[in-house]
C-alpha cells in the first residue's frame, strides 16, 4: 500500500524525499527505494514516539515529497501540528496507521486526517487478516490514480491457500496459554532477518470475509485494547526507572501494544525474562534505529544524528494489549514492574544510616 502511494506521487512530482521518523519499521525503507525515492530521517521524542518537531522543521525543504507520521503502538501523532509545519512547503502528509486502526484524535479516526493514508492487516495488527493493507485519501484525484494500480495486482492459488493457513494458525497462537506452550515453535515464524524485498498481491476474497467478520466486532475489539492499555498506563505511573508514553489530550488510544522505556538497558532483558516466565509475551521490537541499518541521506556513519531513536531501540519493552489478554496477566505484569521498580514518593528503609532510617525517594 505504501509503495503504491509513493509510486503514484512520484509520477506527479519531481520531488524525491520522504521524511520518516528515525525509529519505526525498517521495512518502510524498501517501498521508498523501490519507488525511486530517498528517505530522510527525523529524530523522535522518547515520550511520544512522534517526530521531534524542532528537527522536523529543519529537514523539510523544497525537495520534500511527503512527510510520514507513524502512529506507533496505537498512539496518535499530533497531525495538526505536522500540517502546521509543512503547510508552506508543498509536501503532502501520509499517515502510517499500520498499528493504530481505531485510535481517534479530537474525535477523528486516524487515517482520515492526512492527504493519503495506509493501514496494515498483517499479523499482530489491531485487525488482522494474515496479510494485506488498505489505502484511504481525502482527495478524489489521488483515489482515481491509485485505484487502477490496485486493480492491476494479481492473486495466485498459493496466495489464497497460504493466507488461509496463516489466519487459522494465528487465531490460535494469540491465545496466551497456547502461545506459552508452543513458544519455541511459534518463535521460528517471527521476523528475525532484515527484509530485502516485498511481495504484492491482490487482497483475496477469503481475507475480505475475515476482515468483514472482524469489523462487525471492531468497537468491542477497540474498547478492549483501550481498556487493557489504560489499565497498564494508570497502574504503572510514578515508578522510578521507567518512562511511560505521553498520550495526547482528547485522543482515544487503541493500543496495539503498550510501550515502556526501561531506563536501565541491562535491566530490560531481566524484566522481559520475568514477564515471559509468567506467560506474558513481552517483546523488544526493532533492535536498531533505521540509520543504524540503512544508509540515509542525512546521517553520517561516524556520528549518531538521532540519539533519541537510538535510545528507544535499546530501552523499549512492549506488553501485549490484544483482546485475548486476560486482566489476570495484565495485573501480573503490573506486579512484576512494581517489584522491580520503586514508586516515586514512597519511603524505603536505609539500614546503613542509623540517623536517617527512612529516606523519601
Amino acid at each position: 500500500a505504501f509503495y503504491i502511494i509513493l509510486k503514484t506521487l512520484s509520477q506527479l512530482q519531481e520531488r524525491t524525499e520522504v521524511v520518516l521518523p528515525a525509529y519505526t519499521a525498517p521495512s518502510l525503507i524498501l517501498p521508498i527505494k523501490k519507488a525511486g525515492l530517498e528517505a530522510v530521517l527525523c529524530d523522535v521524542e522518547c515520550e511520544t514516539f512522534m517526530f521531534d518537531y524542532r528537527q522536523l522543521e529543519k529537514v523539510i525543504n523544497k525537495n520534500t515529497l511527503c512527510v510520514v507520521p507513524v502512529h506507533s503502538f496505537g498512539l496518535a501523532c499530533d497531525i495538526p501540528r505536522v500540517f502546521e509545519i509543512v503547510k508552506d512547503s508543498g509536501a503532502l502528509i501520509i499517515e502510517d496507521v499500520a498499528s493504530a486502526l481505531g485510535t481517534r484524535f479530537y474525535g477523528y479516526p486516524l487515517g482520515s486526517l492526512g492527504d493519503i493514508n495506509f493501514f496494515s492487516f498483517n499479523r499482530g495488527k489491531n485487525l488482522s487478516t494474515g496479510t494485506g493493507g488498505a489505502i484511504t485519501t481525502r482527495w478524489p484525484k489521488y483515489a482515481e490514480l491509485i485505484t487502477p494500480e490496485l486493480k492491476n495486482l494479481s492473486v495466485t492459488l498459493s496466495n489464497i491457500f497460504l493466507n488461509m493457513l496463516k489466519v487459522l494458525a494465528l487465531s490460535f497462537a494469540v491465545k496466551p496459554t497456547i502461545y506459552s506452550i508452543f513458544y519455541d515453535f511459534i518463535s521460528r515464524f517471527k521476523y528475525t532477518q532484515l527484509h530485502t524485498d516485498f511481495e504484492m498481491a491482490r487482497y483475496t476474497r477469503f481475507q475480505c470475509g475475515v476482515g468483514v467478520s472482524l469489523f462487525r466486532r471492531i468497537e468491542e475489539i477497540n474498547e478492549k485494547r483501550y481498556e487493557n492499555g489504560m489499565l497498564l498506563y494508570k497502574q504503572l505511573q510514578n515508578l522510578r526507572g521507567i518512562i511511560l508514553p505521553r498520550i495526547l489530550p482528547r485522543s482515544y488510544t487503541v493500543f496495539n501494544q503498550f510501550p515502556v522505556l526501561i531506563e536501565d538497558a541491562e535491566k530490560r532483558a531481566h524484566l522481559q525474562r520475568r514477564l515471559m516466565e509468567a506467560g506474558i509475551e513481552a517483546t523488544l521490537l526493532y533492535p536498531e534505529p533505521i540509520h543504524a541499518i540503512y544508509r540515509v541521506k542525512n546521517s553520517k556513519a561516524d556520528e549518531d544524528a538521532f540519539p533519541q531513536a537510538t535510545f528507544i531501540s535499546k530501552h523499549l519493552l512492549l506488553i501485549p494489549t490484544h483482546p485475548m489478554m486476560p486482566e489476570r496477566l495484565l495485573q501480573t505484569a503490573v506486579a512484576i514492574f512494581q517489584e522491580e521498580f520503586t514508586r516515586v514518593g514512597t519511603f524505603v528503609t536505609v539500614s546503613e544510616n542509623p540517623i536517617a532510617s527512612h529516606v523519601a525517594v
